[in-house]
């Protein structure tokens, strides 16, 4: 809390105090298991995109996995650290996915089709993920 105490016209603010804990405020534990999970999530994908690529899949569904991959890489480093740009990069690349979850059970623009349960929970996890990416207390904690 900032409290503000004005006693014969001087005024002693303690947001210097709560500014020092914001900055050394340890990483939410959330933010923690998201980077660990986007890390590791991108990393076997990139894996997996590779295996895509020496089996001939067409050219946009690898370039696709391959740009979605070293992105979640780079995000969640972003995360881990705390910088802005990659909680902004982690809302929109889950943005992008449920999109592309959800189209791809109609329009089939996956790799290979999604059923309408891989879609819902894909819908369902990304929801969550910006849920709680955009939850005051994780946004504070991105503001440091």
């Amino acid at each position: 809390m900032i409290g503000v105490i004005i006693v014969g016209g001087v005024f002693s603010v303690n947001a210097i105090t709560v500014t020092r804990r914001l900055s050394s405020m340890e990483r939410p534990f959330g933010v923690t298991l998201l980077a660990s999970f986007l890390f590791v999530q991108s990393a076997i994908n990139l894996l997996i995109t590779y295996g895509y690529y020496m089996l001939g899949a067409p050219t946009f569904s690898f370039v696709y996995y391959a740009v979605v991959s070293i992105a979640g890489l780079a995000l969640s480093y972003g995360l881990w650290k705390g910088h802005m740009w990659g909680k902004i990069g982690t809302l929109l690349l889950a943005g992008v996915e449920i999109l592309v979850g959800v189209l791809g059970t109609y329009v089939a623009i996956d790799l290979e089709p999604s059923s309408p349960f891989q879609a819902i929970t894909k819908l369902m996890v990304y929801a969550i993920v910006i849920y709680f990416l955009t939850r005051p207390e994780i946004s504070e904690w991105f503001k440091k």
